[in-house]
């Protein structure tokens, strides 16, 4: 009996697309590529136009934007938490599991990864009878936060949240994070948050890595950076 390779699905940023993820991840997938793992890239369901964006960009920028399809993302962006809607992007990737599945992982890049989050904690309710994710890899991540009202200056998950970020204390999937200390996009603490969430839910706290580096906003290639991460990875595919 011939055993099926791993595989794990990956996610990618807001205002990218799945082809352009893969390249700036290929540092990761080579490596994972010499274990015999499947990559599996997916474009994210919204469509940007110029007006969803919350920076200024000029017209020629736009329509390279426009030209190489990366206007691409798996929600609209909001400073508020609570106003963000991920109801349709949430059924749509567990649509394409459903069908393209079983996966053994998820990977996700900032936007990417907030959802690869949420994913990650239900994908046994989400998809029935597709078993929990044996890793995770979450890199810029973040949750959606908003301010604590019962403690001046802290933050909380956002109420409508507060399901989707609850990992589950017997969860068995092997938490990975990586941020970078110069990050202006998603600082490195928004980060650390939300693997704080994941040590203080899960019983064994080994389960939780977390591994910086010294870039900012950006999916980082140096071996002596990633190959720790692939050897999470192998481990917990392999376990």
């Amino acid at each position: 009996m011939t055993v099926a390779n791993p595989r794990l699905l990956f996610l990618h940023g807001f205002l990218q697309n799945g082809k352009v993820f893969s390249e700036k991840s290929s540092g990761i997938r080579k490596l994972l590529k010499k274990s015999n793992v499947e990559c599996d890239y997916i474009d994210g369901p919204v469509e940007l136009e110029k007006k969803d964006l919350p920076f200024e960009i000029d017209d020629d920028k736009w329509q390279a934007c426009l030209d190489t399809q990366v206007n691409k993302a798996w929600f609209y962006h909001s400073d508020v938490s609570s106003e963000l809607n991920l109801d349709e992007t949430i059924k749509y990737v567990a649509d394409y599991i459903k069908e393209n599945g079983p996966y053994d992982g998820i990977v996700g890049f900032s936007q990417g990864a907030a959802v690869a989050a949420i994913v990650t904690n239900r994908i046994t309710t989400l998809v029935p009878n597709h078993p929990e994710f044996k890793v995770s890899l979450l890199i810029s991540a973040y949750s959606f936060t908003e301010p604590d009202p019962a403690q001046e200056g802290q933050l909380r998950i956002a109420k409508k949240f507060q399901n989707d970020f609850k990992p589950s204390s017997d969860s068995r999937t092997r938490m990975l994070f990586i941020y970078g200390a110069t990050d202006q996009a998603v600082p490195a603490k928004r980060a650390q948050y939300l693997a704080n969430l994941y040590k203080q839910a899960l019983v064994e706290s080994e389960q939780v890595k977390e591994y910086e580096h010294p870039g900012g906003h950006m999916v980082p290639n140096k071996k002596d950076i990633i190959r720790p991460v692939v050897d999470q990875i192998n481990e917990a595919l392999t376990a």
